[in-house]
């Protein structure tokens, strides 16, 4: 066991890629606050260079999530006995440094498998956080963000991507490319259009195609790594200065089904990649749906 929550009453409950924390019966740990919602809180285990890590998000509830006494607002990392408290419940987050450590060095073969995988690779992220921050009282703030976290990890896994990482105020995904990813990915980004349309609160849709190295660890996370993981970073920060709602590689936009048209927005230099790159967005009001919607 390298993670695991510990209860009020000394029971536990191990903590796997995913451990939802909500009223309903199907949550990982069991809420009994009735001031709870449904899905109050995540905790999501994501690959790093060091091992695994453990981030807590608060999936938009009215009362929010407490992390040693601060409600969150945007997703953050976990340290051990770190306090998770929700209404008039408590629960301490235990990390097993033994196990972490393992992770780093000594992980048998059959723990860790890499492969050379074309991917989709996704990221959507707030604009202007820090401003919005500024502007809004913690509550919320945190109601704002945790409800548009839940909505883009819904529009993404419903359409069979896989939510890599969280990066504060970012999501950073992926889909493995076989015969029906050209569609789901299609299908995700119209849903991420429609919330895009509300600007509550406003953010840009990021999107690569390319080879990536794909590490599966121990406890189903996985860790993407390689040039086009930072390109896509990179794509990001171009996208910002062009202020852009969009921006989509060339191999992308190549790749992408008919029902979603791209314009082009020129070509750009991408910090640590020689040369310029001709990028694009998504057209602007775009009508047809992707099958399954």
């Amino acid at each position: 066991m390298s993670a695991w929550i510990e209860k009020h009453d000394g029971s536990r409950v191990t903590v796997e890629a995913n451990c939802y924390f909500g009223r309903s019966n199907a949550n990982t740990v069991h809420l009994q606050s009735p001031g709870a919602s449904r899905r109050h809180a995540h905790i999501h285990a994501q690959q790093a260079e060091g091992g695994l890590e453990y981030w807590i998000a608060d999936l938009g509830s009215t009362n929010g999530t407490l992390r040693n006494g601060k409600r969150l607002t945007i997703p953050c990392r976990l340290k051990d006995g770190d306090v998770i408290t929700i209404l008039d419940e408590s629960f301490t987050f235990r990390l097993d440094e033994s196990a972490r450590a393992s992770l780093e060095t000594d992980a048998p073969a059959t723990e860790l498998v890499r492969a050379r995988q074309l991917c989709w690779l996704l990221m959507v992220d707030i604009k202007r956080y820090t401003n919005l921050s500024r502007q809004l009282d913690t509550d919320t703030l945190g109601l704002k963000v945790g409800t548009w976290l839940r909505q883009c990890r819904d529009a993404i896994e419903s359409a069979g991507g896989v939510v890599d990482k969280f990066l504060g105020d970012a999501i950073f995904a992926y889909w493995k490319q076989g015969p029906e990813a050209p569609n789901l990915v299609g299908r995700a980004l119209h849903q991420l259009g429609e919330l895009q349309r509300r600007r509550d609160p406003d953010f840009r849709v990021v999107l690569h195609y390319a080879p990536v190295t794909l590490e599966g660890g121990a406890g189903g996370a996985n860790n993407l790594s390689g040039p086009e993981v930072i390109y896509t970073f990179r794509l990001e920060k171009v996208c910002a200065t062009l202020q852009s709602d969009s921006i989509v590689s060339e191999p992308a936009r190549a790749a992408l089904p008919a029902t979603h048209p791209c314009e082009p927005l020129g070509e750009h230099p991408l910090d640590g990649f020689p040369g310029t790159h001709a990028v694009h967005r998504l057209a602007a009001g775009r009508t047809q749906h992707p099958p399954g919607c």
